[in-house]
């Protein structure tokens, strides 16, 4: 399992009752694109993190669909994206060691 955590800080003068719109859109658009979870939290009350969950951490690697790509601008237009993180499992953290022939 995969796991991504985005964090977003809203522009000034943006609206948050449409930041939070634009959140679902994303959370939306990852889970129909094959996401296993996707949801978003507010932080404060003017930032949110999205935690998108996959199988695989290829998910994350791969160029987004249409939808999605669509749903990260309108997101942008809104708040800046501050930090991302990409988590995987102990499980693969091991196979990539293994891999990189440690």
């Amino acid at each position: 399992m995969a796991a991504a955590l985005t964090r977003w800080e809203r522009r000034d003068g943006a609206d948050r009752q449409e930041m939070a719109m634009a959140a679902i859109a994303l959370c939306r658009a990852s889970r129909a694109s094959g996401a296993k979870a996707s949801r978003f939290f507010w932080t404060t009350s003017d930032s949110i993190v999205t935690l998108t969950e996959a199988d695989s951490p290829a998910f994350f690697e791969r160029e987004p669909d249409a939808d999605t790509a669509k749903a990260v601008f309108a997101l942008s237009d809104l708040a800046r994206s501050g930090s991302q993180e990409r988590w995987i499992d102990p499980r693969d953290g091991q196979s990539a060691y293994r891999t990189a022939g440690r």
